[in-house]
């Protein structure tokens, strides 16, 4: 029975976390200029597939990712792409075969992705949740 009540309780901190609009376990960032405030999950994963590459008023988008084996961009993945991290790296993978694009840069820490994000202002990055994130903004998924 513990099993089961505790997998109960982990279960409503979940749908807790999700009602109240949090991401699980990563925090997307912009840079401070950028007048955005939320942006839709689905608009997120296509500016993070190059699909979509600019932001309302033009501003080029430019998208860092953390590696692969980062636990915070497996959530990201999950959450954003509706798939694993290795999904999106297939997918990358082909692109890149086929000549149509090059994956996004890889940061190997969130204070990469926040010095790359403070330092370009069409920026989009995440960061683990509970990431320093000064000079920087975060911005809701709808």
């Amino acid at each position: 029975m513990p099993i089961l009540r505790n997998t109960l309780l982990l279960l409503a901190a979940f749908a807790a976390s999700a009602l109240a609009g949090t991401q699980p376990g990563y925090r997307i960032v912009v840079n401070a200029a950028n007048p955005v405030t939320s942006l839709a999950r689905a608009e997120a994963a296509r500016m993070f597939l190059k699909k979509a590459t600019s932001w309302p008023g033009g501003r080029p988008v430019a998208v860092i990712d953390l590696e692969r084996a980062s636990t915070v961009r497996q959530a990201f993945s999950r959450d954003v792409h509706q798939r694993d991290a290795d999904a999106i790296a297939a997918h990358w993978q082909t692109a890149v075969f086929s000549g149509r694009d090059v994956p996004p840069p890889i940061a190997k820490s969130d204070a990469d992705v926040i010095a790359f994000v403070r330092a370009n202002p069409g920026a989009l990055g995440y960061v683990s949740a509970t990431a320093e994130i000064e000079g920087v903004k975060t911005i809701g998924l709808r």
